[in-house]
């Protein structure tokens, strides 16, 4: 047995669950045309290296805070029903040869548990390895419970998982699409570039990685 993982975003997905989740939260009136706004600007301090990832991340859950997990439940539910239509054809098919060739399916994703979870199960996976939001007497605090799942702390869950199920990095798969997943890339034994970006479709040409173009 063997561990296929699958990125989520640009990679399952043909869209970002996180701009499925603001334009949702705008139309429940969660947030407004402000802090959209502010959601751009902490996407440029993020990019440009001001904010780290993990910053970034807390400030945006800032506009969470006091929310009760059963207001949160339905309306990522109706994020997920609209995620699922962007769920790729191609990613379906992946999916199924490995289970049908007895691997455990996992989604690694910097996106929230209530996401993953759902993708997961619309999928018929086994496991998620995600983003996870702190919920203190049933309410959002706005913080991350552990760190945020990106980049390096991807590979840190990504072995952590193989140990405990008994599997080898060398033989597991992932599926991704972005230069910051290069660190699980390069650690496991089938890395998949999936419509990658510039930076990473160079490394994989270089390294005669697999690259797909999913529709």
């Amino acid at each position: 047995m063997y561990t296929a993982f699958f990125d989520l975003d640009h990679t399952i997905l043909s869209t970002s669950s996180g701009k499925i989740m603001l334009k949702g939260s705008y139309e429940h009136g969660i947030i407004g045309k402000k802090e959209i706004f502010k959601a751009i600007i902490i996407n440029i301090l993020y990019r440009t290296g001001i904010l780290s990832s993990q910053s970034a991340v807390e400030r945006w859950l800032q506009w969470y805070v006091g929310m009760s997990i059963e207001m949160v439940a339905p309306i990522a539910m109706e994020w997920v029903e609209e995620l699922n239509k962007f769920i790729r054809e191609d990613a379906r098919r992946e999916l199924k040869l490995h289970r049908d060739n007895g691997a455990r399916t996992v989604i690694l994703s910097a996106s929230t548990t209530y996401i993953c979870e759902q993708i997961k199960n619309t999928l018929d996976m086994d496991d998620i390895l995600c983003t996870e939001i702190e919920v203190i007497d049933g309410s959002l605090t706005g913080k991350l419970k552990g760190r945020y799942c990106y980049g390096e702390e991807k590979l840190i869950r990504a072995r952590q998982y193989c140990q405990e199920k008994g599997m080898r990095m060398e033989d597991a798969y992932y599926y991704a699409d972005s230069i910051a997943d290069l660190p699980v890339l390069e650690s496991v034994g089938n890395p998949v570039c999936v419509t990658p970006d510039k930076k990473l479709e160079r490394i994989a040409r270089k390294r005669g990685w697999e690259i797909y173009h999913w529709r």
